[in-house]
């Protein structure tokens, strides 16, 4: 297990260095697909749905759930590909015969999903206050802890990725992926509804949902956007989100080292 912890830095840069390359093409792609229904989400959420009732903070609440669902459904495109390359290329085969522990080519592949992730998140600021506007107040926005949740709920996701690839056997799998695990995961993770709403209407249901760690990212994402009042505890939220990175991260190593054979 200490080699999970064993990381050459020198390397991990040059790795780095290595897969941001291409990087504008990646982010271009990325930002327009993000964009497309980040914005419909905003619209929908910060205009039409008031007329149903809704709070008038109801847009700014959905945007902190888009900023932590971004990083949600990137779990799927980036641990698909690394599915197809260990079926095909196995392109990752040949940085594991680096020179360098294991864990730093994984490092990279985490922190590089990580950086875009965050990057992505972070671009989607200027377009959210354009269409909410008044809604959104920059100034009510706990900066230090916004980019610490960013970073941190951008790395549970990313490892998470690893652990997906690690686990689907074949690319035919994936399907079950979407439809059994992460959208049931996300869409009752409080992107749309709190989890003190939950809990006045449904107690015992609204405890079985907090072993859900996506509902403290979207929580912790509401509680620096919006305020503490009505949100979990922004460092229980993050507490409990290092904790999964941890377990994540050793999981996802050792059932990596299974699948791909490494030392």
């Amino acid at each position: 297990m200490s080699m999970l912890f064993q990381v050459d830095m020198n390397v991990l840069k040059q790795l780095l260095s290595l897969k941001f390359t291409n990087i504008r093409k990646v982010l271009f792609d990325k930002f327009i697909n993000y964009y497309i229904w980040a914005s419909c989400t905003m619209f929908v959420s910060g205009y039409l749905m008031q007329s149903f009732g809704l709070s008038e903070k109801f847009g700014v609440f959905q945007f902190a759930g888009i900023i932590a669902s971004g990083a949600i459904f990137e779990i799927y495109g980036t641990a698909a590909k690394m599915v197809a390359d260990f079926e095909h290329d196995q392109i990752i085969a040949y940085y594991l015969t680096l020179p360098t522990h294991t864990a730093t080519v994984l490092c990279s592949n985490v922190l590089y999903n990580t950086i875009v992730g965050s990057v992505m998140a972070i671009f989607l600021l200027p377009l959210a206050k354009l269409i909410l506007w008044s809604q959104l107040n920059f100034f009510a926005i706990a900066w230090t802890k916004f980019l610490f949740l960013l970073v941190l709920v951008n790395l549970v996701c990313s490892t998470a990725s690893l652990l997906v690839a690690a686990l689907i056997p074949s690319m035919d799998k994936f399907e079950m992926l979407w439809v059994r695990i992460i959208f049931p995961l996300w869409f009752l993770g409080g992107f749309q509804f709190s989890w003190d709403s939950v809990h006045a209407v449904a107690p015992k249901v609204s405890y079985f949902m907090l072993l859900n760690p996506i509902f403290y990212m979207t929580e912790g994402m509401r509680a620096v956007m919006l305020g503490q009042n009505g949100s979990i505890n922004f460092w229980v939220c993050s507490l409990v989100l290092l904790i999964t990175l941890i377990i994540m991260s050793i999981w996802s190593f050792k059932m990596l080292k299974k699948r791909l054979d490494f030392v």
